[in-house]
């Protein structure tokens, strides 16, 4: 039985053009191995645990597919509320402002057409209300902050297509638990 080698460009990935020129200014030029790994998967619509260490390119891992889904129109926002399609949950705020940066230059092809917000705490709670006004197809968030406008009705859970827990075994030893499950009892099956 022999394997299928893994994909040795961004192109063998099967990412669009729009990510493919971005990736390409940014001087990506070949897929790290948990993106020749993952991304396949993920833009096959597959359920996904990876572990990876820092500076392997998780971000771009998990952001690629998801930005190219919303472009597609695979991951869609309901624009008559304030919806989320896909959701990424973050430990601190350090974390969710590289996260959400990453993607936001990631998706610098698509003329703002993606709309990305980070929420964490720290910061005035007004700022994002404005921001999360009609919803936004990505949000990265620490999991009180994100509660706290959820119980705000600043956003709303029921229709995320997509989850991310990036740093899981951080938010879990920071204590994260309760507010974990809380979150994810708000989200679809």
């Amino acid at each position: 039985m022999t394997s299928a080698a893994s994909p040795s460009t961004f192109t063998e990935l099967g990412l669009i053009p729009e990510l493919l020129a971005r990736l390409t200014e940014l001087e990506y030029t070949q897929p790290t191995p948990i993106q020749a790994k993952a991304i396949p998967s993920i833009l096959a619509g597959s359920d996904l645990i990876a572990g990876a260490n820092t500076g392997s390119g998780k971000t771009a891992t998990f952001a690629l597919p998801i930005l190219q889904k919303i472009s597609q129109g695979a991951l869609k926002r309901d624009t008559k509320g304030n919806y989320v399609s896909a959701l990424i949950l973050v430990p601190t705020r350090e974390l969710a402002t590289q996260v959400a940066n990453n993607v936001k230059s990631y998706s610098a092809h698509f003329n703002g057409a993606i709309k990305t917000v980070a929420v964490f705490g720290g910061v005035s709670v007004n700022t994002q209300m404005q921001a999360l006004r009609g919803g936004a197809d990505i949000i990265v968030a620490t999991p009180g902050r994100l509660l706290d406008l959820i119980s705000s009705n600043a956003i709303k859970l029921d229709k995320v297509n997509t989850l991310v827990l990036d740093e899981a075994d951080r938010m879990l030893s920071l204590g994260f638990t309760e507010e974990l499950a809380n979150l994810l009892a708000l989200m679809p099956a």
